[in-house]
């Protein structure tokens, strides 16, 4: 095998990238002698050589995602490996429509075998497909998808209600199978002592994208400032206080300013109040800004002397813009 080439292999999967067709080739006959001496064989009708940008049929499938690159302007344009030379095109990785229309067809497959069921129990055997399948597409471009499924899904189940009362209006059939929730309104039953059975959507399950690791850093190379904001959770740090590296970017809630290891950190509740120590109420500063909300907001005297100086400092800024106003 060729030194520049990438072999991509999973299981009985395997992918081979390279700029030159004829690397290809030779590389696809290097295999053929290798699997001929373990008894195998190459699967003809699923192997095929294509180009990633141009050509009749861009793009290639593996694992159940489709790999493609797309022409687009330099304000989207993909970058070299430093990071300076513009590519012209951007990589999308979607799923494969061959995995689309089988997932599709094993939805309708469920509802068509169910139209005799409860509601609820139709439900409960559509959700885990829904969320495996979702699960597994989170992590790549996946959002149309998924609002089209859904689409596709509401047609499928509109279709299995009208089937069930052919002679009823459209209104009540409506009424009767999807109910509102949450300002949302979705393929439920209705509200009971032992709670709501809905259906999940595709597109409820966020997209999780992967930011590459700056540099040469590891999780062993005790940069915890790092780690704490990218992961959320860190060995040596708390739990709370690796959340809100997180949430706030690494940065401090005072001053903007980004945290270093040598930086004394604190837990500060926002609006002065300790008993309330959710998160939403919670950011993490420098000591020294720290200090300065302190000090600005008087939060080291306690609630009443707090509001009656408040009121004086109120009535001082009143009394010096009245003085300023008969100067005038």
């Amino acid at each position: 095998m060729y030194p520049e080439a990438r072999v991509i292999a999973y299981a009985d999967d395997c992918l081979v990238l390279h700029p030159d067709r004829a690397v290809l080739e030779h590389s696809q006959q290097l295999l053929n002698e290798w699997l001929a001496g373990i008894g195998l064989t190459l699967n003809t009708s699923k192997t095929r050589m294509s180009h990633t940008l141009e050509g009749d049929q861009p793009g290639m499938d593996f694992l159940g995602f489709h790999i493609r690159q797309y022409r687009v302007g330099k304000h989207q344009s993909g970058k070299g490996a430093r990071g300076v030379q513009r590519l012209g095109y951007k990589t999308l990785i979607t799923p494969a429509k061959a995995n689309v229309r089988a997932h599709l067809a094993e939805l309708g497959r469920i509802i068509r075998q169910g139209q005799d069921w409860p509601q609820a129990a139709l439900i409960r055997k559509l959700n885990p497909n829904i969320r495996g399948w979702a699960n597994y597409y989170h992590t790549w471009i996946s959002q149309a998808t998924f609002s089209r499924l859904d689409h596709l899904i509401w047609v499928k189940l509109r279709r299995w209600a009208y089937r069930r009362h052919s002679h009823t209006s459209a209104t009540w059939i409506h009424n009767r199978y999807w109910q509102r929730r949450d300002s949302r309104e979705g393929f439920a039953t209705p509200m009971t002592p032992n709670g709501q059975v809905r259906l999940i959507n595709h597109n409820e399950t966020p997209s999780l994208f992967h930011a590459k690791v700056s540099g040469n850093r590891s999780p062993y190379d005790g940069d915890w400032v790092y780690w704490s904001r990218r992961r959320g959770h860190y060995p040596t740090v708390q739990t709370r206080v690796a959340t809100l590296l997180k949430k706030q970017h690494g940065r401090c809630a005072y001053c903007g300013q980004y945290f270093q290891h040598d930086d004394q950190l604190e837990v500060d509740h926002s609006n002065g109040d300790r008993q309330n120590s959710r998160y939403n109420n919670l950011q993490a500063l420098h000591g020294h800004c720290h200090d300065a909300k302190t000090r600005e907001h008087t939060e080291y005297l306690p609630v009443g002397r707090r509001d009656k100086h408040q009121h004086t400092e109120e009535r001082r800024d009143r009394k010096r813009s009245c003085a300023v106003l008969k100067q005038r």
